[in-house]
């Protein structure tokens, strides 16, 4: 588990009709030229392909998309290339960029109607079969890395953690918080 580099965070939109995928393609290539902190390289349509991205931001580290796997809309964000530090600390940086990604969107003034995302509610997905198989023994590592994470994102708030244990499902933990968040204040409690 610890060689885990390639990690998913997926939050949820509260209202799925409040961001269309032409809408995303738009955001997404503004992000392309307004990028510094990251390499961002070009945006792809698939809407056409059901359950998945329907519009992908690919950069270099990361790749960003308004998703609609498992028919809930939200933004994935799906890591690609390695980060610094131990489990706890590249879990920290992929919920961070999901939420700040998910911040940007909110706070777009493209976006005439605004949208937002659910504080209350994510998805973790390790992206490699390899060193994260989709077992108990996997999954209860990867609970000792994110718990405290869940602590502090939570502010020692109550939440639940369910993983899917279907055969070809990858490791994956669904995260739902008792209380309501915005993804304001999850990057506050994650900061602090």
């Amino acid at each position: 588990m610890e060689n885990l580099q390639r990690i998913n965070v997926k939050l949820y939109l509260q209202d799925p009709s409040s961001l269309s995928g032409e809408a995303a393609f738009r955001i997404f290539n503004a992000w392309i030229a307004e990028s510094s902190e990251e390499v961002l390289v070009d945006v792809a349509d698939y809407s056409h392909v059901g359950h998945g991205p329907i519009t992908l931001l690919i950069g270099h580290e990361a790749n960003y998309s308004l998703d609609s796997d498992e028919g809930e809309l939200g933004l994935l964000y799906a890591r690609k290339q390695p980060q610094e530090g131990d489990l706890s600390n590249r879990l920290v940086g992929a919920i961070n960029a999901a939420l700040s990604a998910c911040r940007r969107l909110e706070t777009a003034p493209e976006l005439e109607h605004g949208v937002s995302f659910l504080g209350n509610h994510l998805k973790i997905t390790a992206n490699d079969r390899l060193h994260a198989p989709n077992t108990e023994e996997s999954a209860f590592a990867l609970r000792a890395a994110l718990n405290p994470i869940l602590d502090k994102l939570f502010a020692g708030g109550q939440y639940a953690v369910d993983r899917d244990e279907t055969d070809g499902e990858r490791l994956n933990l669904r995260v739902r918080s008792e209380s309501d968040f915005t993804t304001e204040m999850l990057l506050t409690n994650l900061a602090d």
